[in-house]
């Protein structure tokens, strides 16, 4: 099974879910890693909650300890990240990373600049789209994020690295995408809760939010 993912109002309704997922896992002599459960709590970071689960006789454990992750922690919510702090650090490490990665596997491949631009377009670009989603970054910083990725392509087309991105850019031979464009047009639905009334709506949803993401031991 994979790992699951509770969200409730408040705390009581965690522990309805906890004791739920607990007679759950009893009958199909499943086990859960409770020093893995990661706990969001948005009124309250980095404090330590007490949950207490109904008592059937299938539960043997009635009580949990957990402590809420901290108002810098970044954490996974339905595969995007997140942060109360709304820091996007960690973030850009991630596409950071992840561009440097690609770069490295790309280096020493005998390929020509055309599919390293292809590859550029059709595949790192929608995964860091995705990974950004909810993070706008400045055309300066998402310049630097991909810099590796046009140091290559320069490599592969034979061309000095002080060769212009203007050149790049260009429809022939290369064609590709600007990163930032393609970002900030997958944001118009973010714009519009900026410039909109949906944040306060948002806000007054998610103030009081309790998220555990609950993690199973691997079945032997």
């Amino acid at each position: 099974m994979d790992d699951s993912t509770l969200v409730a109002s408040s705390k009581s309704g965690i522990e309805d879910r906890l004791s739920i997922t607990a007679e759950f896992y009893t009958l199909n002599n499943v086990h859960a890693n409770s020093a893995k459960y990661v706990l969001l709590f948005s009124s309250d970071p980095s404090s330590v909650i007490f949950f207490g689960l109904s008592p059937p006789p299938l539960i043997n454990n009635n009580t949990l300890t957990l402590t809420s992750l901290a108002l810098t922690t970044s954490f996974r919510f339905l595969g995007v990240w997140f942060s109360l702090s709304a820091s996007s650090q960690f973030v850009l490490k991630q596409a950071r990373s992840m561009v440097k990665d690609m770069a490295a596997l790309l280096t020493l491949k005998k390929l020509l600049a055309q599919h390293v631009a292809y590859l550029y377009n059709a595949v790192l670009l929608s995964r860091l789209e995705f990974r950004l989603q909810t993070s706008l970054f400045f055309d300066s910083i998402v310049q630097s994020i991909i810099f590796p990725m046009f140091s290559i392509i320069k490599r592969k087309a034979g061309l000095a690295s002080t060769t212009p991105l203007a050149l790049l850019y260009l429809k022939i031979p290369f064609s590709i995408q600007h990163a930032f464009c393609r970002f900030l047009l997958g944001k118009k639905f973010l714009l519009i809760l900026i410039f909109g009334n949906l944040p306060i709506m948002l806000f007054l949803i998610f103030k009081n939010l309790w998220v555990l993401r609950v993690v199973l031991l691997p079945s032997t």
